[in-house]
């Protein structure tokens, strides 16, 4: 029996960061590829291919992101970053403190 992920209801954007309302009732939280790639980019092994990020600040950005859900549960904003549904529900953590870089 294949296991069906809880699908994306409702996404809000705020300084890179995704908060996620599922139909399980569940709100979880994660990084955008942005800020991700960003963060990566300060690595000396994750950042090979991604240095040149630093060389501009990053934008904390929420306006404008208009996420928009696809019946299948997948999210894009900034009308060109895609998330499947199994990256939103696996990539993501139940509090916010988890992907905010404080612990």
């Amino acid at each position: 029996m294949a296991r069906t992920l809880p699908k994306a209801l409702k996404v809000w954007v705020a300084a890179n960061l995704l908060a996620i309302e599922f139909d399980n009732g569940q709100t979880r939280y994660m990084r955008s590829h942005f800020i991700d790639q960003y963060i990566s980019a300060w690595s000396l092994t994750k950042g090979k291919g991604k240095r040149k990020l630093l060389l501009v600040a990053p934008t904390w950005s929420w306006f404008g992101a208009n996420p928009v859900i696809a019946v299948d549960g997948s999210l894009t904003i900034f009308g060109h970053d895609q998330y499947t549904p199994e990256e939103l529900w696996g990539n993501s953590k139940s509090q916010i403190y988890e992907v905010s870089g404080v612990h």
